[in-house]
């Protein structure tokens, strides 16, 4: 009878001190999600400045995008991110967006791209086109019931693509365009850089959590000598526990030295603005 007793006593305990990891891993877990799917709109307001010197190193004009092409100002791009977190120090995340835009303007001085020399006065037809993405792998060193603070590690990539349509000329002895025509040149890579940084949650209140990250990183890769930095910061709100709205600012920049077949040259690109994303969490 008295080792029945024990058994029970022995059972109660082992589900008391069940019930009470579990409780304490839900309160670990207010400042993280297992797995999340966020989608919305980000605001990107984009610069970019890109010299593609053709067959010469260092003979292209750097194209300032907004002066030059015309390209400027904030445009509203659809964006994706998942996370997932299989175990509890540790979690990866995929995001992704691309944007596509095409203008037309007029030249005030002679540009020099990818080894064709379009004249001053003229007009310039220009199509943009990125698609970014990144994956990362968190790890959260430190957490409590409110809390987490992490490292991060992990690889995004831009794959870029400038067409341009306009009047090139021939320059003479004195210096002067002797013909002019029309031509067309064109560039496109795909510039990965991997990334390091720190990563922070907080749970202010059931309904608001604040999220902040950011890292950079420099490394030549695959004929890409490139410097990134990248940084986030919002606030995420639940009206119900599973579904809520996020309110976010980043900014991605990546300088780049190009040496490649499709793509002798450099880039420097920056997107920044707002995001607002509907996001679903498990």
């Amino acid at each position: 009878m008295f080792a029945s007793r024990r058994v029970h006593v022995s059972s109660l305990l082992a589900l008391a001190a069940g019930c009470l990891g579990q409780v304490a891993h839900a309160e670990v877990d207010r400042a993280l999600d297992d797995i999340s799917v966020s989608v919305g709109a980000f605001a990107n307001n984009s610069s970019a400045t890109l010299r593609a010197d053709g067959a010469v190193l260092g003979s292209g004009t750097p194209l300032d995008f907004d002066r030059d092409l015309g390209q400027g100002g904030t445009k509203a791009l659809p964006y994706f991110d998942v996370t997932w977190r299989p175990w509890e120090h540790h979690e990866f995340e995929f995001s992704y967006f691309s944007e596509s835009n095409s203008q037309t303007s007029t030249l005030s001085r002679n540009i020099m791209f990818n080894g064709k020399e379009f004249i001053v006065g003229s007009r310039l037809a220009s199509k943009f086109s990125v698609d970014a993405g990144s994956i990362t792998y968190r790890y959260w060193a430190w957490t409590s019931d409110d809390a987490a603070f992490g490292i991060f590690g992990g690889l995004q990539w831009y794959s870029i693509s400038l067409d341009v349509n306009g009047t090139v000329g021939i320059t003479g002895s004195d210096g002067g365009v002797t013909q002019t025509g029309s031509a067309s040149a064109k560039v496109s890579s795909t510039l990965p850089d991997p990334s390091l940084g720190l990563s922070y949650r907080y749970q202010m209140a059931d309904w608001a959590r604040l999220v902040a990250d950011g890292g950079g990183f420099k490394i030549k890769v695959e004929n890409v000598d490139a410097t990134l930095y990248n940084a986030r910061v919002g606030v995420e709100f639940y009206p119900w526990t599973n579904f809520g709205v996020v309110t976010q600012y980043t900014y991605n920049k990546i300088e780049a030295d190009v040496e490649r077949t499709n793509f002798l040259g450099n880039a420097d690109i920056r997107f920044s603005g707002f995001q607002v994303l509907l996001k679903a969490r498990f």
